[in-house]
């Protein structure tokens, strides 16, 4: 059965069942034939699905023909070399040779002031038995104590030899703040072993000389000291 004429039939069912229901139920009551709605029940034509129609499959594109490549013949690569001509590379320079500098010594300027200072008292005068003594610190100029410390070298000091010549040896010392030596020995020998010794042990039986001034503010001179034989 197809699906026009059930739904056909479904409507008429509906339609006979709603006047069943809303007319009053008179079974002796002869129905007027003029009422009667004659129904002619046609079937609805089928409907056909439309087949789809078939695609034609795109057309294959035809094989692009490849042109073969001729070989070219290749020549023997040695031949090649052989024919062209090698270029001569420029030789390197040689490097310039570079003159040594010539090192110039520094020039002592005529302006620096030593590092010692000449010592200027009383016995360090010229022809005194202590000329040209001099002392390592510049700020201690205090005359009056190189008089002190020098005289007790003076009066310590014992000749072990007799010369007719002057005999020189050149002695350091340290003295700090207190007056006490720290260090003392030969800068230059006299040539001669028991005179060294003998300055030496003036230095030393002099030791401690007076305290180093208050108002120098350092803890430490040291003294380059000429002590020098002269029998005239």
């Amino acid at each position: 059965m197809s699906k026009g004429i059930l739904y056909s039939v479904i409507l008429h069912v509906m339609f006979f069942g709603g006047a069943l229901i809303t007319s009053p139920f008179d079974f002796n009551k002869k129905m007027d034939e003029t009422d009667i709605i004659r129904v002619t029940i046609k079937s609805l034509p089928e409907f056909k699905v439309k087949e789809p129609e078939p695609v034609n499959p795109p057309a294959t594109p035809a094989a692009i023909s490849v042109e073969e490549i001729p070989d070219i013949p290749l020549s023997d690569p040695r031949t090649i070399e052989d024919k062209k001509e090698l270029k001569e590379k420029p030789k390197p320079k040689p490097p310039k040779k570079e003159k040594p500098a010539t090192k110039t010594q520094p020039q002592a300027s005529q302006t620096e002031e030593p590092k010692e200072k000449e010592i200027e008292s009383k016995t360090t005068r010229s022809g005194a038995m202590f000329a040209g003594a001099t002392v390592d610190n510049k700020a201690f100029h205090y005359p009056y104590w190189f008089d002190l410390a020098f005289s007790k070298i003076h009066s310590n000091f014992r000749s072990p030899i007799s010369s007719d010549a002057i005999i020189t040896a050149v002695i350091y010392f340290e003295v700090i703040q207190s007056g006490r030596v720290v260090l003392v020995r030969v800068e230059e020998s006299s040539g001669i072993e028991r005179f060294d010794e003998a300055c030496l042990l003036a230095i030393n039986r002099s030791a401690p000389f007076p305290p180093l001034p208050r108002s120098f503010g350092e803890e430490i001179i040291g003294i380059t000291l000429p002590m020098a034989y002269d029998p005239y």
